[in-house]
């Protein structure tokens, strides 16, 4: 007997099954919110992050103890893209959305339920890499934005373009 305290195991899968059903259009047809608006270059830098924590910037240092990164060698700003690029094109499930001569924009999904993640990098004329990666929903995200910056920091290193 159902009490209103206390729904019945049929109801809730059916419930379960609703929302299966409903998060299953959703990831099929790809129908996530839409990039948000605080994405781009503004008054020379990246947009801060969201106040949940399912976000990391590096030229913000958030959150607090995130590292900067500082381009190798020589290598020119504008000459930084080009390479930065190739080495975002190659990590897996990424899409390079835009990209101009000191800014690039990608989306990466989620391996399992293909949710949006961006990716912004950002050339700075004192040669900083500022990267942000951040969810488009909900309020966490299991540390994977600080894994990407983690996983892109490496992949610069190794192909020599930061220090």
């Amino acid at each position: 007997m159902d009490t209103p305290e206390r729904p019945s195991r049929r109801r809730a899968l059916l419930l379960a099954a609703a929302f299966g059903i409903v998060l299953a259009i959703v990831v099929s047809r790809g129908i996530w919110p839409s990039a948000p608006a605080t994405l781009g270059v503004t008054n020379g830098t990246l947009g801060p992050c969201p106040g949940t924590p399912n976000c990391v910037h590096t030229g913000l240092r958030h959150p607090d103890g995130t590292e900067g990164l500082f381009m190798q060698g020589r290598i020119g700003r504008r000459d930084l893209v080009p390479q930065l690029l190739e080495v975002v094109e190659a990590m897996p499930r990424t899409r390079v959305i835009s990209s101009t001569d000191i800014y690039i924009h990608a989306e990466v999904r989620s391996r399992l339920f293909r949710f949006v993640d961006d990716l912004e990098l950002l050339v700075m004329p004192d040669r900083e890499l500022v990267i942000r990666s951040a969810s488009r929903v909900g309020q966490g995200d299991l540390g994977v934005n600080a894994a990407r910056v983690a996983d892109l920091r490496q992949r610069l290193e190794e192909a020599g373009l930061i220090r």
